[in-house]
């Protein structure tokens, strides 16, 4: 039965590359003003960053293990710091395929609670990662990212084998998604700084949201340190979420586009639809994005493409700001 499965789903893998390749060759959107302020991505670094330190022990709150910054930092046997909340990971959650495939828990953490610039994988249909992992291998999902179109899962997606990809997509799909955002309506955000292709906090003082979603861990010491129960401030203007609340129940374009029509009325996911309730708003904001300008071009984006040809990046804010406030479960 399980080698059965297996079978089915890495053949899903493939056929979907061929599909996704021949629709992606064909796709083409209206044009659509990108914000580079929804993909911060900090300057490359003119010289080489000091190797992570390998004496001092780091410690999280509420876990009794201790990492260097070293081991934090080792992508090929990842850091775990609550193994009691998960299943043992497989092989290709935890070591990866050196040297170009990291172990997925690294940017995705062993419970699959991942992070605003990764993404969580927690609670996703096995069916809809494999697709995703394909339309990343064949380049039928891009980002939007004027600084760069393409990232990491886009070489891994090519170095991993299908048999790899079915047993992480299954091991993700059988856990249970945390929210661990908590979104705030204000006019003045606090100031912050881009790290890596994050923001975090940064000088005293505040300065207009103008528009933005900006969203920050509450520590950015603990982010640095996969810490998967850190929390996340989303900040957005005032008013969002009741706006993001009428446009997800009406559809910006009739009811057959609104969320609950393909992600079920609690925003939890149906069938193969993946569940978007309390995900990182600002993850939600860049997908939008990536839809609306075809970075997005695979074969399950289809459905997507009627829905966000009408938004504003102010309708996208909301819409994220709305569905990341949700509770993830019933």
């Amino acid at each position: 039965m399980g080698r059965g499965r297996a079978g089915g789903l890495g053949a899903l893998l493939v056929g979907t590359i061929a599909a996704g390749s021949a629709l992606g060759a064909q796709s083409t959107r209206p044009p659509f003003a990108v914000p580079t302020w929804a993909f911060p991505t900090a300057p490359a670094a003119t010289a080489p960053a000091p190797k992570p330190d390998s004496v001092v022990l780091r410690r999280v709150p509420r876990s009794t293990r201790t990492y260097t910054m070293r081991q934090v930092s080792n992508g090929f046997d990842i850091p775990d710091w609550f193994p009691q909340s998960h299943p043992p990971m497989p092989a290709s959650v935890q070591y990866g395929v050196p040297p170009n495939a990291r172990g997925c828990g690294y940017c995705h953490l062993p419970d699959g609670q991942g992070r605003p610039e990764n993404g969580t994988l927690a609670g996703l249909p096995a069916e809809y990662t494999i697709r995703q992992v394909a339309a990343f291998r064949n380049g039928t999902r891009l980002a939007a990212n004027p600084a760069s179109p393409t990232n990491s899962m886009h070489t891994l997606a090519k170095a991993v084998a299908d048999s790899d990809v079915v047993t992480a997509a299954r091991y993700f799909e059988h856990l249970a998604l945390t929210r661990r955002n908590r979104v705030v309506e204000v006019a003045r955000v606090p100031k912050t700084r881009i790290e890596g292709m994050l923001f975090a906090y940064g000088d005293p003082g505040t300065e207009p949201l103008d528009g933005r979603l900006i969203e920050v861990p509450e520590t950015f010491e603990r982010h640095e340190l996969r810490d998967p129960g850190v929390p996340y401030i989303s900040y957005v203007p005032v008013g969002s979420i009741a706006r993001g609340r009428s446009l997800a129940t009406r559809g910006p374009a009739g009811a057959a586009t609104s969320c609950a029509a393909c992600h079920g009325p609690d925003l939890l996911g149906k069938d193969q639809v993946p569940p978007i309730a309390g995900r990182a708003p600002s993850n939600i904001l860049r997908q939008l994005i990536n839809f609306r300008t075809g970075a997005r071009s695979d074969s399950a984006s289809a459905s997507m493409w009627p829905v966000v040809e009408r938004l504003t990046v102010r309708d996208m804010v909301a819409l994220a700001a709305y569905v990341g406030s949700r509770k993830p479960t019933r």
